[in-house]
């Protein structure tokens, strides 16, 4: 009898086994794609739902884990985990921060890179950035608060009204990629780089935020919004969903009468990552057809692929801003130096 139950109980293990061993070796070979990918993300809640969320749908069996924070404090934690990465992708990454992040990510052309237009592809890049948004600087008025204040808002220079001074909300370029963006802008469109005429606008500007600074990008709109303040030097995304929303009583969405500029901003593949290959499977994914039409629709943030035409009536298309020409190259080579004067200028009017 014993021998009986003790076959029985090998025969159930055996078979136990072969039931296993089966449904491992279906799921390999249904190739669905699983395991985990860890973003390191500074998308806002709207780029999550069109680009991460879509992703989970896409592939319910990988794991996609976030960790969140600004452009500055994802790229420092990057850096530190460098000799055993725990992420797998970072976004916020633009063309400027290439000399300081390229030894940390590795390069990889996405799919459906040919359909981008030409200086969004990967090529730009040597494969390190897949560019997914393109995005404008702006300024965001309070209505309400300028009219109170008698003051009109129209760019730059009316900035520098004295009715201003302390009504100005910005973020700190050391740390935020949209006020790097607004810095830049400024340089562009106030004199040009490298020339003192622009770094004494932005030495004006400075000393208009009367010592107050945002500690992040968000609390710039969040803030002209909620009343904080009459003005926020800012970016388009979040502006136009407050446009999207029914909020232009509220609000105003100024592009500057001197002039704005664009960059793309994308992502990069961390170096020696543990998730290569779903890592792979995103890049794909945020610049296939499907992801890109989807932004446009959403209309919030302008998509990379500006092949694309624009259907949305709240946002205004690209062709139709007066854009200045932003070198990209120069603001890799001297981004430190630029910040390093900025916070110069900052330390000597924050006290």
């Amino acid at each position: 009898m014993r021998k009986v139950v003790l076959l029985l109980v090998v025969l159930l293990s055996l078979s136990t086994f072969a039931f296993a061993r089966g449904v491992q070796e279906d799921a390999t070979s249904s190739g669905e794609p699983s395991g985990e990918l860890i973003i390191y993300t500074s998308y806002s809640n709207d780029l999550q739902l069109i680009l991460i969320d879509s992703f989970r749908e896409k592939y319910p069996k990988i794991d996609v884990q976030l960790v969140e924070g600004g452009a500055g404090e994802l790229k420092a934690r990057a850096k530190a985990e460098a000799a055993n990465p725990q992420g797998d992708i970072i976004t916020g990454i633009t063309y400027s921060d290439l000399n300081e992040m390229k030894q940390y990510l590795q390069p990889y052309v996405a799919k459906n890179n040919a359909a981008m237009p030409e200086d969004a592809r990967g090529e730009t890049t040597d494969g390190y950035l897949t560019y997914q948004v393109d995005q404008c600087v702006n300024l965001l008025v309070n209505k309400q608060l300028a009219k109170e204040l008698g003051v009109e808002i129209k760019g730059y220079t009316d900035l520098l009204n004295p009715k201003l001074k302390g009504k100005i909300i910005a973020a700190n370029p050391s740390n935020s990629s949209s006020a790097w963006d607004q810095l830049v802008t400024m340089l562009v469109v106030m004199g040009g780089f490298g020339s003192e005429e622009s770094w004494n606008y932005v030495e004006k500007f400075t000393q208009q935020l009367d010592g107050k600074i945002s500690g992040s990008s968000s609390g710039v709109y969040k803030n002209v919004y909620n009343g904080e303040y009459v003005v926020g030097v800012t970016y388009e995304a979040p502006c136009i969903e407050y446009i999207k929303s029914g909020q232009g009583d509220k609000v105003e969405l100024v592009y500057m009468i001197e002039g704005t500029t664009a960059s793309f901003h994308g992502n990069g593949v961390i170096k020696d990552c543990t998730n290569l290959e779903n890592a792979k499977l995103f890049m794909d994914h945020l610049i296939s057809d499907e992801t890109q039409k989807h932004m446009e629709r959403d209309g919030s943030h302008r998509q990379a692929n500006l092949n694309l035409p624009t259907t949305v009536n709240f946002r205004i298309p690209m062709e139709n801003l007066k854009l200045m020409h932003r070198d990209e190259q120069y603001l890799s080579n001297n981004r430190a130096e630029i910040v390093a004067r900025w916070e110069s200028i900052w330390a000597k009017y924050s006290k």
